[in-house]
């Protein structure tokens, strides 16, 4: 899961390097931007998840969470 974040984060930051070669004010180069924006929640959302499913797995059975 934490690889498939990171390879997210470089497509983001390869469609943001394409932003700046096409122009800031292209119809393209917005929709690279909003490429990288869903790429990055999508990214972040994953590391959330393989945090959340840790902190599941590793806490020992019967313990109480607060």
């Amino acid at each position: 899961m934490i690889d498939s974040a990171r390879v997210n984060a470089q497509l983001a930051e390869t469609a943001r390097q394409g932003v700046a070669v096409l122009g800031r004010d292209t119809p393209a180069a917005a929709r690279l931007e909003n490429v990288a924006r869903s790429l990055d929640f999508v990214g972040e959302s994953i590391i959330r998840a393989a945090e959340q499913a840790r902190e599941v797995l590793y806490t020992k059975a019967g313990s109480e969470r607060t």
